[in-house]
Protein backbone atom coordinates (compact mmCIF):
# COMPACT_ATOMS: atom_id res chain seq x y z
CA UNK A 1 0.00 0.00 0.00
CA UNK A 2 1.51 3.32 -1.24
CA UNK A 3 2.08 6.09 1.54
CA UNK A 4 -0.82 9.15 1.51
CA UNK A 5 0.65 12.23 -0.47
CA UNK A 6 -0.12 15.87 -0.52
CA UNK A 7 -3.14 15.25 -3.05
CA UNK A 8 -4.51 12.35 -1.93
CA UNK A 9 -7.51 13.50 -1.26
CA UNK A 10 -9.21 10.05 0.19
CA UNK A 11 -6.75 9.67 2.79
CA UNK A 12 -5.25 13.03 3.47
CA UNK A 13 -3.45 13.82 6.53
CA UNK A 14 -4.37 16.97 8.68
CA UNK A 15 -1.35 18.96 8.22
CA UNK A 16 -0.59 22.39 9.76
CA UNK A 17 2.14 24.80 8.94
CA UNK A 18 3.43 26.23 12.60
CA UNK A 19 5.24 29.60 12.61
CA UNK A 20 6.92 31.34 15.48
CA UNK A 21 7.50 34.85 14.95
CA UNK A 22 8.37 37.98 17.52
CA UNK A 23 7.81 41.73 15.89
CA UNK A 24 7.69 40.01 11.93
CA UNK A 25 5.35 42.21 10.72
CA UNK A 26 7.66 43.05 7.74
CA UNK A 27 7.62 39.61 6.43
CA UNK A 28 4.78 37.19 8.18
CA UNK A 29 1.80 38.17 5.68
CA UNK A 30 4.29 37.42 2.54
CA UNK A 31 5.11 33.91 4.32
CA UNK A 32 1.44 33.28 5.29
CA UNK A 33 0.18 34.12 1.84
CA UNK A 34 3.04 31.78 -0.02
CA UNK A 35 2.84 28.93 2.30
CA UNK A 36 -1.07 29.18 1.59
CA UNK A 37 -0.65 29.12 -1.91
CA UNK A 38 1.58 26.38 -1.74
CA UNK A 39 -0.74 23.73 0.39
CA UNK A 40 -3.92 25.79 0.38
CA UNK A 41 -5.53 22.82 2.32
CA UNK A 42 -3.17 22.92 5.33
CA UNK A 43 -3.94 24.64 8.69
CA UNK A 44 -1.28 27.93 8.97
CA UNK A 45 -0.93 28.76 12.70
CA UNK A 46 0.97 31.84 13.93
CA UNK A 47 2.65 31.58 17.87
CA UNK A 48 3.12 35.28 18.36
CA UNK A 49 5.53 35.39 21.15
CA UNK A 50 4.63 38.66 22.37
CA UNK A 51 5.28 40.49 19.66
CA UNK A 52 5.13 44.88 20.69
CA UNK A 53 4.48 45.56 16.38
CA UNK A 54 1.87 44.29 14.51
CA UNK A 55 2.48 40.90 14.02
CA UNK A 56 -0.24 39.19 14.96
CA UNK A 57 -2.69 41.55 13.17
CA UNK A 58 -0.96 41.13 10.02
CA UNK A 59 -0.94 37.58 10.72
CA UNK A 60 -4.39 36.74 10.76
CA UNK A 61 -5.47 39.70 8.30
CA UNK A 62 -3.52 36.70 5.86
CA UNK A 63 -5.36 34.58 7.07
CA UNK A 64 -3.31 32.72 9.57
CA UNK A 65 -4.89 31.50 13.35
CA UNK A 66 -2.85 33.83 15.74
CA UNK A 67 -1.89 32.18 19.10
CA UNK A 68 -0.03 33.55 21.65
CA UNK A 69 2.49 32.64 23.61
CA UNK A 70 3.71 35.23 26.43
CA UNK A 71 7.26 33.38 27.84
CA UNK A 72 9.29 35.03 25.53
CA UNK A 73 11.56 32.67 24.14
CA UNK A 74 11.41 30.38 20.93
CA UNK A 75 11.81 26.99 23.12
CA UNK A 76 8.89 28.28 24.97
CA UNK A 77 6.73 28.67 21.49
CA UNK A 78 8.06 25.39 20.10
CA UNK A 79 6.67 23.73 23.40
CA UNK A 80 3.55 25.34 23.28
CA UNK A 81 2.93 24.46 19.33
CA UNK A 82 3.57 20.56 20.46
CA UNK A 83 1.40 20.59 23.41
CA UNK A 84 -1.39 22.46 21.70
CA UNK A 85 -1.74 21.49 18.16
CA UNK A 86 -2.64 18.20 17.63
CA UNK A 87 -1.91 17.17 13.87
CA UNK A 88 -0.81 13.88 11.93
CA UNK A 89 1.99 16.42 9.88
CA UNK A 90 3.49 19.29 11.34
CA UNK A 91 5.68 21.81 9.68
CA UNK A 92 7.69 24.28 11.58
CA UNK A 93 9.29 27.57 9.47
CA UNK A 94 10.62 30.49 10.81
CA UNK A 95 8.67 34.28 10.14
CA UNK A 96 11.50 36.01 8.84
CA UNK A 97 10.57 34.46 4.74
CA UNK A 98 14.14 33.33 4.69
CA UNK A 99 12.98 29.91 4.03
CA UNK A 100 11.29 29.29 0.79
CA UNK A 101 7.98 28.16 0.65
CA UNK A 102 8.68 26.47 -2.87
CA UNK A 103 10.57 23.95 -1.18
CA UNK A 104 7.29 22.45 1.38
CA UNK A 105 6.82 19.52 -1.02
CA UNK A 106 9.87 18.59 -0.94
CA UNK A 107 10.52 19.02 2.54
CA UNK A 108 7.49 17.12 3.46
CA UNK A 109 7.50 14.06 0.99
CA UNK A 110 10.25 11.79 3.14
CA UNK A 111 7.47 11.81 6.03
CA UNK A 112 4.53 11.85 3.77
CA UNK A 113 5.84 9.04 2.51
CA UNK A 114 6.63 7.01 5.75
CA UNK A 115 10.41 7.52 4.72
CA UNK A 116 11.26 9.72 7.93
CA UNK A 117 10.42 10.81 11.15
CA UNK A 118 11.45 14.00 10.36
CA UNK A 119 12.91 16.13 7.32
CA UNK A 120 15.50 19.18 8.25
CA UNK A 121 15.42 22.01 5.63
CA UNK A 122 19.55 22.14 5.04
CA UNK A 123 21.00 25.88 4.67
CA UNK A 124 24.02 23.58 3.95
CA UNK A 125 24.09 21.14 1.67
CA UNK A 126 26.20 21.34 -1.49
CA UNK A 127 22.67 22.06 -3.56
CA UNK A 128 21.86 24.99 -1.11
CA UNK A 129 22.98 28.75 -1.98
CA UNK A 130 22.26 30.38 0.85
CA UNK A 131 22.47 34.01 1.69
CA UNK A 132 24.51 32.98 5.28
CA UNK A 133 26.65 35.62 7.06
CA UNK A 134 29.97 34.60 7.88
CA UNK A 135 29.84 34.29 11.79
CA UNK A 136 26.45 32.14 11.28
CA UNK A 137 27.76 29.98 8.51
CA UNK A 138 31.17 29.87 11.03
CA UNK A 139 29.52 28.72 13.85
CA UNK A 140 26.74 26.46 12.42
CA UNK A 141 29.56 24.24 11.21
CA UNK A 142 31.64 24.43 14.18
CA UNK A 143 28.30 23.23 15.85
CA UNK A 144 27.92 20.39 13.21
CA UNK A 145 31.22 19.29 14.10
CA UNK A 146 30.16 19.08 17.81
CA UNK A 147 27.31 16.85 17.03
CA UNK A 148 28.98 14.72 14.67
CA UNK A 149 32.31 14.16 17.58
CA UNK A 150 29.67 13.64 20.40
CA UNK A 151 26.52 11.75 18.75
CA UNK A 152 28.32 10.39 15.59
CA UNK A 153 25.45 12.42 13.83
CA UNK A 154 25.82 13.00 9.93
CA UNK A 155 23.45 15.63 10.10
CA UNK A 156 24.98 19.01 8.08
CA UNK A 157 22.57 21.56 9.36
CA UNK A 158 21.55 20.74 13.21
CA UNK A 159 20.41 24.51 13.96
CA UNK A 160 17.18 24.77 11.08
CA UNK A 161 14.37 26.52 11.30
CA UNK A 162 12.54 24.88 8.46
CA UNK A 163 11.42 21.07 9.66
CA UNK A 164 8.66 18.77 8.97
CA UNK A 165 7.69 15.92 11.58
CA UNK A 166 5.18 13.51 12.08
CA UNK A 167 2.61 12.79 14.95
CA UNK A 168 4.71 10.09 16.21
CA UNK A 169 7.73 12.43 16.59
CA UNK A 170 6.11 15.29 17.74
CA UNK A 171 4.31 13.38 20.62
CA UNK A 172 6.85 11.66 21.86
CA UNK A 173 10.12 14.47 22.51
CA UNK A 174 10.00 15.86 25.77
CA UNK A 175 11.64 19.87 25.56
CA UNK A 176 12.77 21.95 28.03
CA UNK A 177 14.95 24.18 26.08
CA UNK A 178 14.06 27.86 26.38
CA UNK A 179 15.45 29.86 23.50
CA UNK A 180 17.16 29.17 20.16
CA UNK A 181 18.63 26.23 21.85
CA UNK A 182 15.38 24.39 20.69
CA UNK A 183 16.35 22.93 17.24
CA UNK A 184 19.49 20.90 18.52
CA UNK A 185 17.72 19.85 21.60
CA UNK A 186 15.15 18.22 19.06
CA UNK A 187 17.89 17.14 16.61
CA UNK A 188 19.28 15.44 19.56
CA UNK A 189 16.68 14.00 21.37
CA UNK A 190 15.34 12.82 18.11
CA UNK A 191 18.51 11.27 16.92
CA UNK A 192 18.61 9.35 20.50
CA UNK A 193 15.59 7.84 20.13
CA UNK A 194 16.25 6.29 16.70
CA UNK A 195 13.87 8.56 15.04
CA UNK A 196 14.88 8.96 10.97
CA UNK A 197 15.52 11.82 9.96
CA UNK A 198 16.76 13.68 6.43
CA UNK A 199 17.71 16.43 4.74
CA UNK A 200 16.48 18.12 2.40
CA UNK A 201 18.60 21.33 0.86
CA UNK A 202 17.13 24.58 1.08
CA UNK A 203 18.39 27.92 -0.04
CA UNK A 204 18.16 30.55 2.94
CA UNK A 205 17.48 34.35 1.65
CA UNK A 206 18.09 37.33 3.22
CA UNK A 207 15.53 39.19 5.78
CA UNK A 208 13.28 41.14 4.17
CA UNK A 209 13.67 44.56 4.82
CA UNK A 210 12.88 45.95 8.77
CA UNK A 211 12.84 42.76 9.97
CA UNK A 212 15.77 41.66 12.20
CA UNK A 213 17.25 39.01 13.80
CA UNK A 214 16.96 38.40 17.24
CA UNK A 215 19.85 35.88 17.93
CA UNK A 216 22.68 37.42 19.69
CA UNK A 217 25.38 35.48 18.51
CA UNK A 218 28.07 34.63 21.74
CA UNK A 219 25.04 34.46 24.27
CA UNK A 220 22.55 32.06 21.86
CA UNK A 221 26.02 30.49 20.98
CA UNK A 222 27.38 29.40 24.53
CA UNK A 223 23.26 28.05 25.21
CA UNK A 224 23.56 26.03 22.62
CA UNK A 225 26.41 24.15 23.21
CA UNK A 226 25.56 24.15 26.86
CA UNK A 227 22.89 22.08 25.82
CA UNK A 228 24.45 19.60 23.71
CA UNK A 229 26.66 18.67 26.58
CA UNK A 230 24.18 18.60 28.83
CA UNK A 231 22.34 16.05 26.93
CA UNK A 232 25.64 14.30 25.89
CA UNK A 233 25.80 14.15 29.66
CA UNK A 234 22.11 12.92 30.21
CA UNK A 235 22.22 10.36 26.89
CA UNK A 236 25.87 8.99 27.40
CA UNK A 237 26.44 9.07 30.49
CA UNK A 238 28.73 6.09 30.51
CA UNK A 239 30.74 7.78 28.01
CA UNK A 240 31.02 10.97 29.09
CA UNK A 241 31.30 10.06 33.03
CA UNK A 242 33.99 7.58 32.11
CA UNK A 243 36.22 10.09 29.70
CA UNK A 244 36.36 12.32 32.68
CA UNK A 245 37.25 9.24 34.38
CA UNK A 246 39.93 7.91 32.44
CA UNK A 247 41.27 11.54 32.69
CA UNK A 248 42.00 11.67 36.17
CA UNK A 249 43.40 7.72 35.75
CA UNK A 250 45.90 9.17 33.26
CA UNK A 251 46.65 12.53 35.50
CA UNK A 252 47.54 10.31 38.24
CA UNK A 253 50.16 8.52 36.97
CA UNK A 254 52.38 11.56 36.71
CA UNK A 255 52.92 12.24 40.29
CA UNK A 256 53.06 8.10 40.39
CA UNK A 257 55.49 8.02 38.24
CA UNK A 258 57.43 10.79 40.07
CA UNK A 259 57.05 8.71 43.55
CA UNK A 260 57.66 5.47 42.30
CA UNK A 261 60.71 6.06 39.87
CA UNK A 262 62.39 9.07 41.29
CA UNK A 263 65.57 9.74 43.35
CA UNK A 264 65.66 6.89 45.31
CA UNK A 265 67.75 9.08 47.46
CA UNK A 266 65.51 11.57 48.12
CA UNK A 267 63.75 12.49 51.39
CA UNK A 268 61.08 10.08 52.01
CA UNK A 269 57.89 12.94 52.61
CA UNK A 270 58.92 14.28 48.99
CA UNK A 271 57.91 10.54 47.85
CA UNK A 272 55.28 10.70 49.74
CA UNK A 273 53.17 13.59 48.46
CA UNK A 274 52.96 12.37 45.08
CA UNK A 275 52.23 8.79 46.00
CA UNK A 276 49.47 10.53 47.95
CA UNK A 277 48.01 12.72 45.37
CA UNK A 278 48.20 9.78 42.50
CA UNK A 279 46.19 7.77 44.44
CA UNK A 280 43.84 10.41 45.38
CA UNK A 281 43.49 11.14 41.54
CA UNK A 282 42.84 7.54 40.62
CA UNK A 283 40.17 7.14 43.48
CA UNK A 284 38.28 9.85 41.62
CA UNK A 285 38.77 8.84 38.17
CA UNK A 286 37.53 5.33 39.57
CA UNK A 287 34.31 6.77 40.90
CA UNK A 288 33.66 8.65 38.02
CA UNK A 289 34.02 5.96 35.96
CA UNK A 290 31.52 3.60 38.54
CA UNK A 291 28.86 6.65 38.44
CA UNK A 292 28.98 6.20 34.52
CA UNK A 293 28.51 2.35 34.93
CA UNK A 294 25.44 3.21 37.54
CA UNK A 295 23.60 5.50 35.04
CA UNK A 296 24.35 3.89 31.99
CA UNK A 297 22.32 1.28 33.57
CA UNK A 298 19.30 3.34 34.75
CA UNK A 299 19.62 4.92 31.07
CA UNK A 300 19.57 1.70 29.15
CA UNK A 301 16.42 0.43 31.64
CA UNK A 302 14.45 3.57 30.64
CA UNK A 303 15.14 3.04 27.10
CA UNK A 304 13.51 -0.02 27.17
CA UNK A 305 10.76 0.79 29.42
CA UNK A 306 10.47 3.50 26.22
CA UNK A 307 10.96 1.47 23.78
CA UNK A 308 7.53 -0.91 24.75
CA UNK A 309 5.48 2.06 25.72
CA UNK A 310 5.96 3.09 21.91
CA UNK A 311 5.70 -0.33 20.70
CA UNK A 312 2.48 -0.77 22.59
CA UNK A 313 1.15 2.81 20.68
CA UNK A 314 0.94 4.57 24.25
CA UNK A 315 3.94 7.17 23.82
CA UNK A 316 1.91 9.66 26.04
CA UNK A 317 -1.75 10.29 27.35
CA UNK A 318 -2.91 13.29 25.27
CA UNK A 319 -5.33 15.41 26.94
CA UNK A 320 -7.77 16.92 23.84
CA UNK A 321 -9.79 19.80 24.98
Amino acid sequence: MSSPSITDSEHRPRIVILIPCLNEEAAISKVVEDFRGKLSTAEILVFDNGSTDRTAERAAAAGAMVITEKRRGKGFVVQSMFQKVDADIYVIVDGDDTYPAGRLGALMEPVLRGEADMSIGSRTLPESHSEFKLLNRVGNKFFQGVLSWVFGSRLTDVLSGYRCMNRSLVKSLPLFAKGFEIEAEITIKALERGFRLVEVPVDLSARAEGSFSKIRVFRDGFRILGTIFSLFRDYKPLTFFGSIGLGFVALALIPGTYAFLGDPGAVQALRFAPATLSIGLALIGMLFVAVGLVLHTVDRRFQELEHFMRVRGQPFKENHQ
